[in-house]
């Protein structure tokens, strides 16, 4: 029987695709939860999968959610998640069907980019995706941590239920001026505060919450954290582990950095995976040396599906006209465009018939469009092709903000 690809249609049909969501996840402990998870994907006509008769082999889900540009207007993200395929039907092109359908849909549905964070590097190149932002997980030495200057804010220990009230707006807050920075669902804020947790089990007494307020009351920080116990030689030697660490700005976010180190027998402070690369608050340090990047790695994927709409949603760096050949394999953003901004910032992107003045793959039109990369590194690579010499530098220039795009948020 040939695999069929379409959408969940039933209940029944999403409490299967949320197990083989957990086996593919190598969670199968969390099988026969669908119900609880309804809620989080009420889309079903979003939610795709590979059936083999009535089994499902392979899952993906399509997430509605916004991106914020350069310039800081925000557009409409097809925010792809939840993709397994089963191993007994690898190598049978299950996910190219499955990806294929949710971006049509997504074209289709208007959606000018779609994102993904990527488990593995090598697969989604070949869908158009290219890395767009990376992050990093920072450690503190808790012992010698110093800054050059007062830090604003004052903090206080929250519930659970003052942290769901309180965070989510804030991170709407940071997010609206923070380019490459995702919505972030209130259901995945329920789940990490322990208010989304499956039935019967105890609220989670391991996490703690704090917020900073500035001196008006205003919430400006926010971070989750728990403890892990160590002794040495008779001497405490704990850590913490930091999680949704978010903050209006890097002074507000040096400020919940200090309180977690200032913690009585805690000597090492963990960030969450998904930090910046290059943090400001790293700057304030008298040492820098006393935060080290562990894990660094590309975190948001971009895939443009319309050059047009997509270019035209964010502001550029220099006022200057240049025609892109986008190449897509895929067919949704070939073609040709010219980028036109002025020296205000705004620009405008349409599809043309003037002669190129450089060539690039729709990956890496979507690694360079939020200025995290630059057309320039991609030339030097030959994967830029010029055909107006010096336009990858004009191009470079164009898409050149002040800092890196950042994506706080894995989904």
């Amino acid at each position: 029987m040939p695999i069929e690809v379409r959408n969940v249609r039933t209940e029944d049909e999403f409490d299967r695709w949320c197990d083989a969501i957990d086996v593919g996840f190598q969670a199968p402990y969390n099988r026969g939860d669908g119900r609880r998870r309804r809620p989080r994907y009420p889309d079903l006509g979003r939610t795709w999968s590979a059936f083999d008769g009535d089994d499902i082999v392979g899952t993906l889900v399509s997430l509605p959610m916004e991106l914020t540009m350069p310039g800081l207007r925000r557009i409409s993200l097809d925010g792809i998640s939840a993709v397994t395929v089963a191993p007994t039907h690898r190598r049978q092109g299950v996910l190219s069907r499955m990806m294929a359908a949710g971006l049509t849909e997504a074209k289709e549905r208007g959606d000018a980019v779609a994102g993904l964070v990527a488990a593995e590097y090598p697969i989604y190149g070949r869908f158009g995706f290219g890395p767009a932002t990376e992050a990093a997980q920072w450690t503190v030495d808790a012992r010698n941590l110093r800054f050059r200057r007062d830090l604003p804010g004052r903090m206080e220990l929250v519930d659970a239920d003052t942290a769901l009230a309180e965070a989510p707006a804030l991170y709407d807050r940071v997010r609206a001026g923070l380019p490459g920075a995702v919505t972030r669902e209130r259901w995945r804020w329920a789940r990490d505060t322990g208010h989304d947790r499956p039935e019967g089990s105890p609220p989670p007494k391991d996490k703690l919450h704090a917020l900073c307020r500035d001196e008006a009351g205003q919430v400006v920080g926010y971070v989750e954290y728990r403890f892990t116990e160590r002794w040495t030689n008779q001497r405490p030697n704990n850590s913490i582990q930091a999680s949704n660490l978010v903050a209006l700005n890097p002074l507000y976010e040096a400020r919940l950095w200090k309180f977690l180190t200032d913690h009585d027998w805690v000597t090492e402070v963990v960030g969450p995976d998904q930090d910046r690369f290059d943090p400001l608050w790293r700057d304030l340090l008298v040492d820098r040396r006393m935060a080290v990047a562990g894990d660094a790695w590309d975190f948001l994927w971009l895939r443009v599906l319309d050059p047009a709409a997509y270019l035209s949603a964010r502001t550029y760096a220099k006022a200057d006209r240049l025609v892109l050949r986008i190449e897509d394999k895929s067919g949704f953003a070939r073609g040709d465009y010219a980028i036109e901004s002025g020296a205000d910032g705004s620009g405008e992107c349409v599809p043309c018939q003037d002669a190129p003045d450089l060539a690039l793959p729709v990956d890496v039109l979507g690694s360079i469009s939020l200025g995290g990369y630059s057309p320039s590194r991609y030339r030097a690579l030959e994967l830029v092709e010029e055909y107006t010499p010096g336009a990858a530098d004009r191009l470079t220039t164009m898409f050149s903000t002040s800092l890196a795009p950042h994506s706080p948020m894995i989904f």
